[in-house]
């Protein structure tokens, strides 16, 4: 094989590979954490009422991108409520998609920019509607 066949051989796979985001260079760190409650109809200072297991499972972080609205990454947050994905530089909506809270209340979603080298950090709340 000739040099040239190699190197285009090489090109052709790197391009195959490609992770499906917007553009590939540095990448920036998007972070989050979701809460979910309350879980008990009256909370009692000093008897602390848990997130039942299993609740984050059902959870979906979606994140698009702002200007198309293309999906560029899934992720389901870990049994605390965090997740963290590694982005390329850009404008995103991140969106969570679960069957948690009071029916019809409005699904989370929030604007995010991610810069290369930094993270940008989200907070999310999911009100169970238990009073």
């Amino acid at each position: 094989m000739t040099r040239r066949a190699i190197l285009a051989g090489l090109v052709l796979a790197t391009a195959c590979s490609g992770s499906g985001t917007e553009s590939e260079g540095p990448l920036g760190t998007l972070a989050g954490q979701i809460t979910v409650g309350p879980f008990c109809p009256v909370e009692i200072e000093g008897k602390p009422c848990p997130t039942p297991p299993g609740t984050y499972e059902s959870i979906q972080v979606l994140v698009t991108t702002r200007d198309s609205g293309r999906l560029v990454a899934e992720a389901n947050p870990d049994s605390t409520g965090r997740f963290r994905l590694d982005l390329p530089s850009g404008s995103y909506r991140v969106a969570l998609e679960h069957s948690l809270g009071i029916p019809g209340g409005p699904e989370p979603a929030q604007d995010a920019r991610v810069d290369a080298g930094r993270t940008t950090t989200l907070l999310f709340d999911i009100d169970t509607g238990i009073r």
